[in-house]
Order: structure tokens, then sequence, then C-alpha cells
């Protein structure tokens, strides 16, 4: 049945009244999962939440999405690692930027208003309601779980499950999570770069700068923001952590740019430093100026006297109240604006550093509400949660490897410098420490959840369990895109299986980031890491022809690629032959880095036992950085060229030919089938359309071949009456590993209460049912539905007169649906006063 157009424009009246109940400061806004803090996590998560059918509010700390990725940071921080480790919705960011610049791809270079304007896209799309200005000031909790938080506009936020995305881990505390802050001592978790570190890694200041007010006087005491000494040896902890600065938008274009003046307040002693670091030999660094489009930069830190401000006490800012940290981000923009200032205009600094310079401004079209500067500083460090799983510096370098991730990283261990020390008579930087990581390495979700015991419905992707020196690298922010998405689905499923956040079966989150495709492991699949043959290895690979190796764009295995610079004549082949443990089926991958100037049309050819020889093309132009599945093939034992190999050629092709790597992954004789759902919950309207639930089947490898999967429908509700009919199959095309389902409620005008749906994978001889097999989805009665269950009799029910919508029975001018909003009794005279704002009236009111 149709909705009525009296029941439309009711429903249009309710809109209105919650818009009206949102000008109330003291508001209650009720959702599956609420999210504190809108930076770049908060968002992925938010959208991620929304796409899986769940109710969600953002709670954004100031008046922007994305926090550091739109506040400056348009360079993106990927590693030397490449960047297919970027994937599922943190890739759909970047490549979404690339369609703003006109190009097919992700793109990692972008000016600030182009990423803010992304991240607002896609939260419009996911229809995620957002609130912003709110910081936190209180959070209740029962029996272990958060109940609601409390923001400084007196709203109260309800939910289910709740996600800490702040930079600071404000929530985590309020909570009572276990964290900590500073560096950990070597010796605590078997690290070898962690605690002080006195011997720096690099951002040092020049020899011979004197630590005293008046140079080579000591009883005139030290320069501001220098310590005596450190609290202890290298490699022993403390609680400091790494500098923050702003990652400033510059820009040299004169029509475009807005020079900055001396700060009001500006004191040439906070600059004494610096003018010593000149006069000792330093003439350039003073910030980073990478390149974004339309002659911007994304500057960064670039040295030992640059934008960090390095005063030994960032730490306080992790326990400071709101107030406090606004009072010291302006401190921050104090110190690096006096930086540019003084380096093009004091006459301290030499006239040829000031006109090198000089040439640097605030670009006028980028934060028009902020004086063009930074809505966001850059936070890279603040609390710790300590949970049951502590990520470390084993973890980046791959010694220890987490048997359950929700994501990778793979940027260098990085840790800015911490504290200004006397050494050796001079002033030194300590703390900063670069050491790159070996690849991409898996991040555990144990470490984004509390300890059972201390929370039971709270995920935290940023603030998460790690370590000093292994967060220096997990906390770049593809990555933070990366878990967000990963703790809203884990958040997601929760819900639907009410359980603790802790409790959440990895078996089933792993098949839904898998279907979102993120990536897990290194192997680029949801089986082993298989065996890699790469173009560097020293056995293996045979070339033929002039190949260069390079890597100049990302996404290559190992340490570089070969192109064949695009001769186009056939000259050069690269055959890739693996040492296979056992002759069988084996899937077999190719990788290549993309370019526009690659062949679309590269022959491989692969050669199996008995000379059998099996031949593709692939495009290189497309699909850079990944694994590429050209099918699964019989291999010989052991290894030898007819036994199977894959050779690379350059015949007949129309661009640069690449060679990078080949992987053998060893297939099972049959894929694995598993079933789970993404959504839960079906609600079934009295109405209008209804809500479906969504399940996914999906398949392991191989997947050279179409898949007829086959299942069972169980459940007290009868399919073709309480559902629309499911055939009891699903087909996977040739080269796809998962197909939806959705079971779709019928519309009906009863008030049922909840009916379930069992979908069971049955078996068959053409696959294997995995750890998944069954699967139970609810058809639940609207919100209404239920109201009205909960207060009329089995007999009342059934008269629309008395319990439909728009049925008065108290007869006090308030009908039922009114009476269902505002929180009123429809057998007794009266509304009550208070609201609950709903942030998707429709999923309410349906």
């Amino acid at each position: 049945m149709k909705p009525n157009k009296r029941h439309l424009s009711l429903r249009s009246f309710l809109f209105s009244l919650a818009a009206i109940a949102g000008a109330d400061a003291s508001r209650v806004i009720e959702t599956d999962i609420c999210i504190y803090g809108g930076a770049a996590g908060g968002v992925t998560a938010a959208v991620q939440a929304a796409r899986m059918g769940k109710s969600v509010s953002l709670v954004v700390i100031n008046n922007h999405l994305g926090g550091l990725s739109s506040g400056g940071l348009g360079d993106t921080d990927i590693g030397n690692n490449g960047d297919a480790y970027i994937q599922g919705m943190s890739r759909e960011f970047y490549t979404r930027v690339g369609t703003k610049y006109g190009l097919s791809g992700a793109k990692f270079t972008f000016e600030p208003k182009v990423a803010e304007a992304v991240f607002n896209e896609m939260i419009s799309q996911a229809q995620v309601p957002v609130y912003l200005d709110r910081h936190l000031i209180s959070t209740a909790m029962a029996d272990g779980s958060i109940t609601q938080i409390t923001t400084n506009t007196g709203d109260v936020f309800k939910a289910k499950v709740f996600i800490d995305a702040s930079y600071e881990g404000d929530l985590l505390k309020q909570a009572g999570v276990s964290y900590t802050s500073g560096r950990e001592a070597n010796s605590q978790y078997g690290e070898t770069i962690n605690g002080i570190q006195t011997v720096t890694h690099g951002n040092q200041l020049p020899d011979g700068i004197s630590p005293w007010v008046t140079p080579g006087n000591p009883a005139s005491g030290l320069l501001p923001g220098v310590n005596a000494a450190p609290a202890g040896v290298d490699g022993s902890a403390d609680s400091l952590i790494q500098a923050y600065c702003y990652r400033m938008c510059l820009t040299n274009v004169a029509a475009n740019r807005e020079m900055i003046p001396q700060p009001e307040g500006y004191n040439e002693a906070d600059y004494e430093i610096l003018f010593r670091a000149i006069a000792a030999g330093q003439t350039n660094r003073f910030w980073k100026t990478r390149p974004v489009p339309n002659g911007k930069t994304d500057s960064n830190n670039d040295s030992g006297i640059s934008c960090d401000f390095i005063t030994g006490t960032t730490d306080s800012w992790i326990e400071a109240d709101h107030e406090t940290r606004i009072q010291l981000a302006k401190a921050h923009e104090k110190w690096q604006r006096g930086l540019v200032w003084t380096v093009q205009n004091h006459p301290r600094v030499p006239a040829a550093i000031r006109s090198a310079w000089s040439q640097w401004g605030l670009p006028k079209d980028e934060f028009l509400d902020n004086g063009h500067w930074p809505h966001q500083l850059y936070i890279r460090e603040a609390r710790r949660m300590v949970s049951d799983y502590v990520m470390t510096e084993k973890n980046c370098m791959g010694t220890v490897v987490a048997a359950d991730s929700i994501g990778m990283g793979a940027y260098t261990m990085d840790s800015h410098n911490c504290q200004r020390i006397v050494s050796n008579g001079m002033v030194k930087n300590e703390g900063d420490i670069q050491r790159a990581v070996p690849g991409p390495y898996a991040i555990s979700y144990r470490s984004i959840v509390p300890k059972t015991s201390e929370c039971r419905n709270l995920l935290v992707p940023w603030s998460l369990s790690s370590t000093h020196i292994a967060f220096g690298s997990v906390r770049m922010e593809p990555v933070f895109m990366i878990l967000g998405q990963s703790a809203a689905t884990a958040a997601c499923f929760a819900i639907d299986d009410e359980v603790a956040v802790q409790a959440v079966s990895y078996p089933k989150l792993k098949a839904q980031m898998l279907a979102d495709g993120q990536r897990l492991t290194n192997s680029g699949s949801d089986g082993g890491s298989g065996i890699i043959v790469d173009n560097a290895d020293a056995t293996g690979v045979a070339l033929t022809g002039a190949w260069t190796a390079a890597s100049a764009t990302t996404g290559f295995q190992g340490a570089d690629y070969l192109h064949d610079g695009g001769v186009k004549d056939g000259s050069c082949s690269a055959r890739f032959t693996p040492n296979l443990p056992a002759a069988g089926s084996y899937e077999v991958f190719l990788r290549w880095t993309a370019h526009t100037n690659r062949a679309t049309n590269v022959p491989v050819e692969i050669r199996l036992p008995g000379g059998v020889v099996q031949n593709r093309a692939v495009n290189q132009q497309t699909n850079g950085g990944q694994w590429v599945s050209l099918g699964s093939f019989t291999f010989a034992a052991g290894s030898s060229i007819t036994g199977g190999s894959v050779t690379i050629r350059n015949n007949g092709v129309n661009g640069h030919v690449i060679a990078d790597a080949v992987r053998f992954l060893q297939g099972q004789d049959l894929p694995v089938v598993d079933v789970w759902a993404s959504d839960a919950r079906a609600a079934e309207p009295h109405a209008g359309a209804a809500k479906p639930a969504k399940l996914w089947i999906r398949r392991s490898v191989p997947l050279t071949n179409a898949l007829t999967v086959r299942y069972t429908i169980g459940g007290n509700a009868t399919s073709g009456q309480d559902f629309t009919a499911l055939s009891g199959s699903v087909i996977l095309p040739a080269g796809l590993a998962s197909v939806a389902l959705q079971v779709t409620p019928l519309v009906d005008a009863l008030a049922e209460g909840t009916e379930n749906v069992v979908i069971s994978l049955a078996t068959d001889a053409s696959y294997s049912v995995g750890e998944l097999s069954s699967e139970t989805v609810k058809i639940v009665d609207t919100p209404f539905d239920e109201w009205r269950r909960a207060r009329f009799t089995p007999e009342q029910l059934l008269d629309p007169a008395t319990s439909g919508p728009e049925a008065d029975p108290d007869r006090d001018g308030t009908n039922n649906l009114l009476e269902f909003f505002s929180g009123g009794d429809p057998l007794t005279a009266g509304i009550a006063p208070r609201m609950k704002v709903y942030p998707r009236p429709v999923s309410a009111l349906e």
C-alpha cells in the first residue's frame, strides 16, 4: 500500500518537529552508533556504519570534517612500500580526490579545500547527521558499557556502540579504559628504538649552538625550551611525546597569496635558536615546500629548527581541557607564523635567505573562516590505549604478525623530536627516529578494542593499543581511514549479534572487510601469502633485453620494478620461475605499477608441464599495485622452466611494459564458501518501502569459473509471504569473489513482532562450506510498530481506528504517530514535554 498524501504531510510535519527540537540545547540523540571525532577516520567509520544500515551520529569537535587530511596534510604519508595497501574506503577517498582533478585513479596530493569537499560529499551521500563544534564533557557507564555522552552544548548522545575517533582519546579516558602516553622503555616490549633517543636520525641542529641565554655563559641560564638533560639513558622511558605542528598550506602564486604579518605579541627571543642555527650555517629547510596542485604546498617540519614547536611540554596537551587546548593551539600557530615572518623579514636573517624564502604566503582560497590558516593542529600522538594486544616495533618489522588483521600500515616508524637538551655544551634535539619498515604489516583487531573488563561497546581506531614507536608508523591518515572503516564494521556486527565488541566473530569481520575491498595481508587475497618471485630476486628470474630498474611509480613489490623503456620491439622478456613445494593447482597473480604510458596489451605466457602454454594479455594502465589473477593452473613440484613459469614480453605492445613480481598461491581442491549478513536487520513498514537485510555469499580462490551456490531458507518468517521469495541459489560469475543477497520484507499493516529468516549454505560437490555456514536475519517492526505493540492490546492492534498511525484513541488532539514521536501515551491525554531527536527520522517513522 502506498502512503497517502495526508500521511506524507504528517511525516513532513514530524521532520519539521525534529528540526525544531534540534534547537533545544538539551536534546537526546539516539542512534545505533555514535562516533566521537570528525577527522578522516571518523568520517570513514560513519559512512561505513550508514552503508551497513545503521543509524549514526557523528560528533565533530570543531566545525570541519576531515581533521588533518583536510587541514593541510595534502602530501599523503604513504611510505616506501607503494600504495597498494591503501584499499577500501581509504582508497575510495583518494580516488574521489583524483576525480576532482579529472583523473581516473587515486591521487595522493591535493588541496585542503578539495579534501574537505570530498569528506562532505561522502557524509552527505551516506545521509549521516553531523553535529559540529561539540566536545566531550561527561560519559555515563552502566554494566561495563557506555550508555551516553554529553557535550558542551548539553546534547546527550545515546548509542549501542561508541567509536572514539578523536586524536586525543578523550572518550576512552572517560570510559575508564587503560591508556598510556609518553615513551616506553625498550625493555618493556623488547624493542630497540623506543624510549629516550639522544642519537637522532635526522632533523638535528647544527653543531656549535650555545644553550645559554648569553652564549658560553651558563650563569645566564638556559634558552627557553631547552632542558639541561634527558630524564634517563637512551632506551629508557619518559613522559614526553613527539612535537606537534601545523601542516601549513602555502603558495607562491602572487594573485592568490596573502603574506604572513608579524604575529601579535611577537618575541624575538623565541627564535634565538633559529638565529644561532643560521649563524652556524643553516641556509635552508626552514619548512618543507612539498607541492600540491595549483601552486600550493604541504609545508611540514623539515629540519632541526622548523615548524615543530619543540618545547618539551607537548605532553601537556594530552590531559588539558578543551579551552586550554585552544590556547596551546594558538601558541603553536603563533610560533609558526612567527617562524615564517622571521625567516622572511628579520634583519638578523641574511638578506639572501630572506629573499629566497620571501615568495611564500597563505593561499586566499583556503581556510576561509580561519584567516587562511589550517583548522587542525597535527596531533601526532596523545593517549594510547593499553589493551590485550599491543602493537610494537616487532609488528612493524614483520617479526610478529597479527592473526586478526583489520588493515595494514606501511609507513616508516617515525617519531619527531620530543625535546631540546644540552649535549657536550651545545643545544641538540632529542627523540627523532626514522626507521623504514620492510613492507606493509597487519594491524590487530584486538589493538582497537579495550580489555573486556573495562568497556564492552567502545572501539578506538586512532588512539589504539600501541607503543610510542609503533604508533609512529600506524598513525598515518590513510591508515586512520582504514581502521575507521574496520571499526565501524565491527560495531555493526556487535549490534547485530548482540555481543561485546571483543566478542565479534573475526571470520565474519574478515569476510566483510574483504568484500568491501580492504587489504588485510601482503598477499592481497584471503588466501595465504603464497610464493612470490620478485624482479630483484637472485634466483628464479631470467631477463633478456634492456630492462631498467625504477621506483618512481608506487605500488611495486619489493625494492623496485623493471620497465622496458617503451621500445615495443619484442626484445625484452622477463621469466619468473617459482620453486613450488608440491605439484598441484596454483592461482597465478601478476603485479605491476600502473601509469598512462603503460601498454594495455602486455603478453604473458604461462608455461606448464607437458609443453602446455597458456597465453594472457594484461592492461598495465589499470589495477596498479595489486595482485591481479591470471587464473589457476596445474604446476609440477620444484623449480623448472617447463614445470611451471611465467614470462612477460614486449612483443607488439602499445606502451611501456612493467615486470615486477609474480605470485603463486596454491589453491584448494574446491573453493570455500561462506555466508554472513552485513546488515542483519530488515524493517517492515506499515506503508512505503521496506528496509531490506543484506547478506553476502563469498568464495575463496579459485575464481576462474562461475560458481552456483545453493542455500536453504528457514526461520519463522515465510518466504513469499513475509518477505520477497528467494530462489535458493546464487551465481558468482567468473572472477567475482562475492555477491549480495537481500531479504526484503513485504509490506503489511500488522504489528507482528520480530520474525527471523535463516539462510544456510547447502553442501555441493563444487565447493566446500566454510566456517560461516549459516546466518540469521531479523524482520522487525518499525520503531512505531514496536511502540504500538508495547501500548495496545492484541485486539486494539487489529483495529486501525484505535492503533493506526492517525488514530487518536485518547481524544487529546494528538494522533498516535505524534504520540510516538513526542514520547506521549496514546491512551492518556497529554503530550510528554521531552522529545528525542532521531538523526535519521525516515528510519524512525517508516
